[in-house]
Order: structure tokens, then C-alpha cells, then sequence
């Protein structure tokens, strides 16, 4: 039990470090959509609430929230991308996991497009959620991307649920 969270712990960490990678980046000047990358965090918290049930999902979307938001506060970084706030990306992250968890044995995981319509809906939900929790509390951000890194998540969602599925062993046939 230990060792299992303490792999988890490090995924997390390593889905975290992965959104500053330039070259998973794209920028589509003529759209002026500015820099678009995908959400490594929320596929790690879709992954675990979709093949180890609400629970799991839960803790590991608040431990994934609380690392978006805290190194982003602690750094003091000022991007439009994140929150100056502890606790926004936890609340939504833990939430977002929750109820994917709760909706775990109605979806296909087997299968590719009910992964990258889930991943879709899920990432466009929690962005637009984030955006309006930010503005609630401190101030409205016009350059927040919505659907950009929503669509650019869930068009890579089935290569990282597949490597992910490998690196946790849970198994594409049979329960876990």
C-alpha cells in the first residue's frame, strides 16, 4: 500500500513537470490561440477515478489539485494559466474525480472514443469551473484558453491512458 501511493505520488509529480515541456506545446498563431498544452494532472486524476473507482479518485484529484495550485503559490509564478489561490484546482480536481469515480462502470474504457469524449467534456467542465472560480474570488482572465487545451487533452488522452494502464498494470480485459 505504501509503495503503490508512493508510485502514484511520483506519477503525479511527473504529470505535473510535464505541462513545461516546450516540444508537447502547440501554438497556432494564424488562430490566435496562444500556447496550448495539454493537462497531464487531470488525465492522471480521469485515469485513476475511471479504473479504481470515486475514492481514489477523490484523493488523488485533491493531492493533484493541491500540487497545481501550491508550486504554482510557493514559486510565486504569474501565469494565466494558473490561480494565485490554494484550494481552487483541489476543490474542482477532488470533485472531478468524485464523480468520474461514481460514473466508472457506465463508461467504456475499453474503448477509444468514450475515453476522448469523457476527456473532452471532463477538461472543458474543469477549465470553465476554474475560470469561474477564479473570477469569483480575484478577477476575471480573458486570456484563459477553454477549449484549446481541452480538445489538445483528449486527443492524447488514449496514447497516455495507454501507457499509464502499462506503468499501473490494470489490465484492458477482466476487473482490476
Amino acid at each position: 500500500m505504501l509503495i503503490e501511493s508512493g508510485v502514484i505520488a511520483l506519477g503525479m509529480a511527473i504529470c505535473y513537470f510535464l505541462k513545461d515541456i516546450q516540444f508537447l506545446s502547440l501554438n497556432f498563431s494564424f488562430m490566435n490561440t496562444g500556447i496550448i498544452n495539454p493537462d497531464f494532472l487531470l488525465m492522471f486524476v480521469i485515469f485513476f477515478a475511471l479504473f479504481r473507482g470515486e475514492l481514489t479518485g477523490l484523493w488523488v484529484g485533491f493531492f493533484a489539485g493541491l500540487l497545481e495550485d501550491s508550486a504554482n503559490w510557493v514559486v510565486g509564478q504569474s501565469s494565466a494559466e494558473f490561480t494565485p489561490l490554494i484550494g481552487i484546482h483541489s476543490l474542482i480536481y477532488a470533485l472531478s474525480g468524485f464523480f468520474l469515480g461514481k460514473i466508472n462502470r457506465v463508461i467504456d474504457r475499453r474503448r477509444t472514443l468514450p475515453i476522448i469524449v469523457l476527456v473532452l467534456i471532463s477538461t472543458f467542465v474543469v477549465r470553465i469551473l476554474t475560470w469561474l472560480l477564479q473570477g469569483i474570488v480575484d478577477d476575471f482572465n480573458k486570456n484563459y484558453s477553454l477549449f484549446g487545451p481541452a480538445l489538445y487533452t483528449a486527443f492524447i488522452a488514449p496514447l497516455w491512458f495507454t501507457l499509464m494502464g502499462w506503468i499501473y498494470r490494470i489490465r484492458e480485459t477482466g476487473e482490476e
